[in-house]
């Protein structure tokens, strides 16, 4: 036991120094350390580049491939259809067709020329290895046909009743091509027919004499889609809406009879998800047969060659972002974190919190930091503490001054209108505006408080316009409208009867008319607000906006809105807490916005 002491205390000692090793190293040794771990990161993005430029090519070689397909199964269907066509020009001036013909129109039927008609058409099927059959049709619909396996059934009985008949005319005698001769033809299961009709001639007068149709069957035409591995591609045609030749993935055929195919018919080249696997669809237009041709490669048939590669890129991308996490964490624990602390300490003294900040106990750059920044943030609370007590007693003194400026310049015009009252001889109206007067101040005069409560700032005025209606009878009236529940709210005091005389001597008395002083006090949205509006002479606008900016030294005469509105932006440590809304001759409005914090204190 004595032995085992000794040896954990040392084991401690030196975790203790190993931490401190780290923890108080410098941040420019911290950062190459986690530049070694970005290096290796910046390693796995050549990677991941790689990967993308491989798919791309992948993608590329994969269209290159699937276009030649789409071309080459095109150029074989214009070639077999091109030489049928040429053939079957050949046979409009064949003479076994055009005997037979001219006697159906004359109402003439030879079996000998049926037999030597269907042995023409016959000779001329073997020259065309591409044809099912070919048949020979007059206007009433008698026809001969020549076929290799099996007949075509006409399920309409002329071809009067026909789609084409107009458009066969109109071209006269030029070719068109039609799914199962455009509705003649009944489809034999699900192998169908591209026909081409053309209308016969007669070699001798040019007029119509009857109609040639020869099938195509479609799995012929397109045979070298059914010789292509449809692991690689699958490819299917469409004739209009019509689908020619169908993909042999059922999932596919499914995913393109759901989709409409008028925006299908625009496709170039496009990666599509369907049935759980990844496609790259390539489109082609036949603009002279007007057929559109598909094909869907998979993308996962080419992945086994390259699955190795895969394997290896998700090893790599899974120790990346192994690696970027373990910076993550690192940059966080020693960088981000102890910064986000230190920022908020910061911003806390803003709103005039200068408590000390403790975001670290090493002695890295950031715990320096925070030593400085606790060091400054003492010396400015200190400097703060000293300001503002040298402000409060400043603007104490100032509102000390300007109140008693307010006393005696009311005093004087009291006095001055008492001596008028003698002087016109109405002494019992100079006894009654004494007694007011003395009223008026003892109300006034509030135990020397410097804020008395609403009410009391109220019959103030009362009082004073009482005196003031004494020496102007019939000069003026003035209406309250205060909310009871603000009655015991305080404000500074002679705030209300400044404003009043100002409205009285200033806006009223000049029009010589009677005018009328509207008081009113009401709480909203956390204030305290009150209206002083007189409907006299009003203030211009030169002067209104001097006021407005804060030059009220401009105007000597308004001493008591003046003084008043600086006592109260020096009570309430607020410029913005007045508004006045005038113009000459509409009257004048002052407005006060008093936070009811203050006042409730």
């Amino acid at each position: 036991m004595i032995m085992k002491k000794p040896l954990l205390v040392d084991i401690d000692s030196l975790k203790k120094i190993k931490k401190d090793i780290f923890m108080n190293r410098s941040l420019s040794w911290k950062f190459k350390t986690i530049y070694i771990f970005i290096i290796l990161l910046f390693m796995i993005c050549n990677i991941t580049v790689i990967r993308f430029f491989y798919h791309h090519e992948t993608k590329k070689a994969i269209s290159a491939l699937a276009s030649q397909t789409l071309e080459t199964i095109s150029q074989n269907a214009d070639n077999t259809i091109r030489i049928i066509s040429k053939t079957s020009t050949y046979m409009l001036g064949s003479s076994d067709i055009q005997n037979y013909l001219n006697k159906t129109a004359k109402g003439q039927n030879s079996t000998l020329l049926s037999r030597n008609l269907r042995n023409a058409l016959y000779l001329s099927l073997e020259s065309m290895p591409a044809a099912e059959s070919i048949m020979i049709l007059d206007e009433n619909g008698n026809s001969e046909c020549a076929a290799r396996y099996t007949m075509p059934h006409a399920i309409l009985s002329s071809p009067r009743e026909a789609d084409w008949y107009d458009e066969v005319h109109r071209l006269q005698g030029a070719p068109v091509f039609l799914i199962n001769g455009g509705g003649y033809f009944a489809p034999n299961g699900d192998n169908n027919y591209l026909s081409l009709i053309r209308l016969v001639n007669s070699t001798e007068d040019v007029r119509p004499l009857g109609y040639m149709i020869i099938n195509i069957p479609l799995n012929e035409l397109f045979a070298i889609s059914n010789t292509k591995d449809t692991s690689y591609s699958d490819i299917c045609v469409y004739s209009g809406s019509f689908p020619v030749l169908q993909f042999s993935n059922s999932i596919l055929a499914q995913f393109f009879s759901e989709n409409t195919i008028s925006g299908l018919f625009n496709l170039k080249e496009e990666e599509v998800v369907v049935g759980g696997d990844k496609y790259l669809l390539l489109g082609l237009q036949n603009s002279s047969l007007d057929m559109h041709y598909f094909s869907a490669t998979r993308f996962a048939s080419h992945s086994s060659e390259f699955k190795p590669f895969l394997l290896i890129f998700l090893f790599t991308v899974f120790i990346g972002t192994s690696l970027f996490l373990l910076i993550a964490l690192c940059t966080s624990h020693f960088v981000t974190i102890p910064l986000y602390r230190l920022s908020v300490a910061m911003k806390k003294t803003e709103q005039g919190d200068f408590h000390p900040a403790y975001v670290t106990s090493h002695k890295d750059e950031i715990g320096q930091l925070q030593d400085a920044y606790n060091e400054m943030v003492d010396k400015i609370e200190l400097l703060l503490s000293a300001k503002i007590s040298e402000q409060k007693k400043l603007r104490k003194a100032e509102l000390k001054i300007l109140q008693e400026q307010i006393k005696p310049h009311f005093l004087y015009n009291s006095l001055s209108g008492i001596a008028y009252l003698i002087t016109d001889k109405q002494n019992t109206a100079a006894c009654d505006m004494v007694i007011s007067l003395s009223e008026y101040y003892r109300e006034s005069l509030s135990k020397g408080s410097e804020v008395i409560s609403l009410s009391t700032e109220v019959n103030i005025v009362k009082n004073y316009l009482k005196l003031q209606k004494m020496r102007f009878p019939g000069q003026f009236e003035d209406i309250y409208e205060v909310e009871e529940d603000i009655l015991t709210l305080t404000i500074p005091r002679l705030v209300l009867q400044p404003l009043v005389e100002n409205s009285l001597y200033h806006g009223i008395l000049p029009t010589g008319d009677f005018g009328t002083i509207h008081i009113r006090a009401y709480h909203k949205n956390h204030f305290l607000m009150l209206h002083i509006q007189d409907d006299g002479i009003g203030i211009d606008h030169e002067q209104l906006s001097g006021i407005m900016n804060d030059t009220l030294e401009s105007n000597r005469k308004s001493f008591g809105l003046r003084g008043t509105v600086e006592r109260l932006q020096i009570y309430y440590a607020d410029k913005n807490i007045y508004e006045i809304i005038s113009a000459p001759g509409e009257g004048c409005e002052i407005i006060f916005s008093l936070p009811l914090d203050r006042s409730e204190n």
